[in-house]
């Protein structure tokens, strides 16, 4: 069992952190920072000043640091290292600390499929991964395993775990209609078979098929984005998680328009364990899942990622939540 501290407020935060730090980190020269600079245009993305105090215990304890995070495979100034870099610059994340930004990368093998895992954080002594605790309509929510399973991918392989998990018609459709209701972005119109209008790979129509029509290419989205979370988790060398329950929107960080706040501010949650983190992060914002806003306006409560984590020995769901 995981133990995580939780606090509404980060500075009575802070010195569980510092310590926790210290002996995660013990030893390390040059630890990696892993975030998610957000897209351009979304005003509810983590912001240098709120990741400030964490840096500044870095500092502190005279530990070598660099911030990074991956290139997006779809079109936005994040596509590229270049007008990545820049932006991130601008936004004042240059301010914290050096910014590194590159597409180097290391192949490793996963269950379902190999895996680009960005160079960087696989060479660093630890990496500390900060997420923005928030709404996705591929996974239901994002928070240490999609930063992970995301986040550290190259665009190339971003890209496979979308298309691997978009569903493919393997029986005869009765009509049912169940597959275009499940789909959280209205892409499915069934006529005499689904018809896949518009379609990011989240596999919420197959799960929701009653007959068992639809299939993923290869895998479910959320066993992917798991089974890639693993897979860089096992290239690091040490490792801690903190996540931030801060303007929870119903949208990725990921996007220009995250739409609205779907849940109030929880807090933050910091410990060693990415799969109890995110269980964690999710009881907490959804009262143990009596009021649901993820399944509520994602039609996907989040909780299949953790259990294709857990299931891959990424980590355990059972947490002992230390309230500070």
């Amino acid at each position: 069992m995981a133990r995580m501290f939780h606090s509404e407020n980060l500075n009575n935060l802070l010195p569980m952190i510092e310590k926790e730090l210290k002996e995660v980190f013990k030893g390390c020269k040059t630890i990696a920072i892993k975030l998610h600079f957000g897209e351009p245009g979304n005003k509810y993305a983590l912001t240098p000043e709120q990741v400030k105090p964490i840096t500044d215990l870095f500092k502190k304890s005279r530990i070598n640091y660099f911030l990074f995070d991956t290139s997006v495979s779809y079109d936005s100034l994040r596509n590229n290292p270049k007008t990545h870099k820049k932006y991130a610059l601008e936004k004042g994340w240059g301010k914290l600390g050096e910014v590194k930004l590159n597409d180097n990368f290391i192949v490793s093998k996963g269950k379902r499929m190999n895996y680009e895992i960005a160079k960087e954080l696989v060479n660093a002594d630890g990496v500390l991964v900060i997420s923005h605790f928030k709404g996705h309509f591929c996974s239901g929510f994002g928070g240490a395993i999609k930063n992970l399973g995301m986040g550290t991918l190259t665009k190339k392989s971003k890209q496979a775990i979308h298309d691997f998990a978009k569903p493919i018609i393997i029986g005869k459709c009765i009509q049912c209609k169940a597959c275009e209701k499940a789909c959280p972005i209205d892409g499915i119109k069934v006529e005499k078979e689904p018809k896949f209008i518009k379609c990011y790979g989240c596999s919420n129509c197959i799960y929701a098929c009653p007959n068992k029509v639809l299939a993923p290419k290869l895998d479910y989205f959320d066993v992917l984005l798991a089974d890639g979370a693993n897979t860089a988790q096992k290239t690091f060398k040490k490792f801690y998680y903190i996540n931030f329950l801060i303007n929870i929107s119903k949208y990725c960080d990921c996007e220009e328009n995250p739409e609205g706040i779907i849940s109030k501010n929880a807090g933050y949650i910091a410990g060693r364990d990415a799969v109890a983190i995110d269980k964690a992060s999710y009881d907490i914002t959804t009262n143990n899942g009596k009021n649901d806003v993820f399944l509520k306006y994602n039609k996907k409560s989040g909780l299949k990622q953790i259990e294709a984590a857990e299931k891959l020995g990424m980590g355990n769901s059972k947490y002992e939540l230390v309230n500070i």
